[in-house]
């Protein structure tokens, strides 16, 4: 699943722009998520857990009240490294774009269509890259490389961390030492979300949420800790 985010105070192209990326990621094979803000300063406001969990935004330049470039450097400041594609009118300050890393810029209209879609298919390649790392685990010789995307979650327990992954149609576990806090700053934007001092899971693989434990998609149930509980909301 890819994760985009639109912000752009311009209804009508915000509609365009999910629209057309819907259509190529069905033609595609693509599974997508978009979701549209108007407002930048809901966008920039939005909570940490939506940051970890978005591959792409589309942003305009000239929004409301801020410069995209501004909101951009903002995105960065807290922590956001996936991709930003400007989707604007404005062609002036697009050498700006590099300041903040940008992937590409889309301009509304003057951009064909093949080209839309070759910026769009290369940010989807590369988020799909970032979400397939390998992540290596060692302990008592023993050594493991397992990709992100196939993890379930992390638990601790007497200073022995588990982690519980997906292998073809098994689900095996492994154990090592290391902190939480260690792995989920290692994890930030991949994401996975802390739901108690002992848990750190895969947001891909809750099936369900209640309001002290979550269900996964093995059947297990882990505790959600109080002071985690606005994690697993929005």
């Amino acid at each position: 699943m890819v994760n985009i985010l639109i912000c752009d105070s311009d209804a009508q192209s915000s509609r365009m722009c999910e629209e057309s990326l819907n259509i190529i990621a069905q033609t595609n094979s693509i599974h997508v998520s978009v979701r549209i803000v108007e407002n930048e300063n809901q966008f920039i406001m939005l909570d940490d857990n939506t940051w970890q969990s978005t591959d792409l935004i589309y942003l305009e330049m000239n929004l409301q009240k801020q410069n995209g470039i501004e909101v951009a450097k903002r995105l960065r400041a807290k922590g956001y490294y996936s991709d930003i594609v400007f989707y604007t009118n404005d062609e002036e300050d697009i050498i700006q774009g590099y300041d903040v890393e940008a992937l590409h810029y889309v301009l509304k209209a003057k951009t064909s269509s093949e080209k839309f879609k070759e910026i769009f298919l290369k940010a989807t390649a590369r988020a799909e890259k970032r979400n397939q790392e390998v992540i290596s685990f060692a302990c008592a010789g023993v050594h493991k490389n397992i990709a992100v995307q196939d993890i379930l979650y992390f638990s601790v327990l007497n200073r022995i961390t588990t982690v519980c992954y997906r292998k073809g149609k098994e689900i095996e576990t492994f154990e090592f030492y290391s902190s939480l806090s260690k792995i989920e700053e290692f994890l930030y934007g991949k994401n996975f979300i802390r739901i108690h001092g002992s848990y750190l899971v895969g947001k891909n693989y809750i099936q369900e949420i209640h309001k002290k434990e979550v269900v996964m998609i093995n059947g297990e149930v882990l505790p959600i800790g109080r002071t985690y509980r606005s994690n697993l909301r929005g």
